[in-house]
């Protein structure tokens, strides 16, 4: 199944959306691997048009790759090859998770591809823990893997209120519980280009109770698109949306507000033909 508004190929698309089903990680409620699955079901449910920005995705030319089929055990060689092969420069990419972790290889496959480029965070956790539960590769690491690549100076993390004393001592640009005040202050300094992903339980629960491990607190949702149309001038280069699991709780609220979210994120990314 793709995305009802997806309506070009590979070689013509502005914009590239795949899924990487993963989440094998997860420590307190799996299933976010459905995540892309719902989100696209629930796409059925939303607008083309969006108000907040008075454009239609309907008019960008988006490709949907759909989902990739992970194969072998190494699911990591597997994710950076699947976005290895499809990175352009002249394109936008937008990835569907699934857990925090798979930001980690596809980061590593932009690493590839752009030299410099800064990873802003919208999340209720900091995710920047070296090891947990004797995993080095999981997703309450995925952004202590991510400084290893593109190092500390280079991440910028909005809306955490979760995490060891050890992680938020360790965050450069760590700023907590708002998203949309703090992106303001700073955004003007914030490199280009950018790498944005979006963890869902940065929300309040109430907005999206379908995620894999809820915070309580969290913002609202039209702070969350405040925070995007405060990126709209910056250069996006690639974003994933991760977390949401229609396993958690009824996924149809839920993943109507994440599949409005990756509306908005799209239009977002493409201020102007590409």
């Amino acid at each position: 199944m793709k995305l009802y508004y997806a309506n070009a190929d590979l070689n013509d698309a502005d914009v590239v959306i795949l899924g990487l089903p993963y989440d094998r990680t997860s420590s307190f409620i799996p299933g976010s691997r459905f995540g892309p699955k719902f989100i696209r079901m629930c796409s059925e449910n939303i607008e083309d048009y969006s108000p907040y920005q008075n454009r239609s995705v309907s008019d960008l030319k988006i490709c949907d790759l759909e989902d990739s089929v992970f194969e072998t055990k190494d699911w990591f060689i597997e994710a950076q090859k699947a976005a290895e092969n499809i990175l352009n420069t002249e394109k936008r990419f937008v990835f569907l998770g699934g857990e925090h972790t798979i930001t980690i290889p596809v980061v590593q496959a932009f690493k590839k591809q752009y030299q410099n480029f800064s990873v802003v965070q919208f999340d209720a956790h900091c995710d920047l823990r070296d090891d947990y539960l004797g995993e080095k590769i999981c997703h309450a690491t995925a952004m202590r893997r991510v400084c290893d690549i593109i190092g500390h100076d280079n991440l910028y993390q909005f809306g955490i209120r979760s995490g060891t004393h050890e992680e938020f001592s360790s965050g450069k640009h760590l700023y907590k519980f708002k998203v949309a005040e703090h992106l303001l202050s700073v955004v003007e300094s914030i490199p280009e280009p950018i790498y944005l992903t979006i963890d869902v339980d940065v929300l309040n629960p109430c907005a999206v109770p379908a995620v894999s491990a809820p915070e309580p607190g969290g913002i609202a949702y039209n702070e969350l698109v405040g925070a995007l149309l405060t990126l709209k001038k910056k250069k996006i280069i690639g974003a994933d949306i991760v977390e949401y699991n229609p396993l958690a709780a009824s996924p149809w609220a839920s993943g109507s507000t994440v599949a409005e979210l990756l509306r908005e994120l799209l239009l977002v990314m493409t201020p102007t033909a590409l």
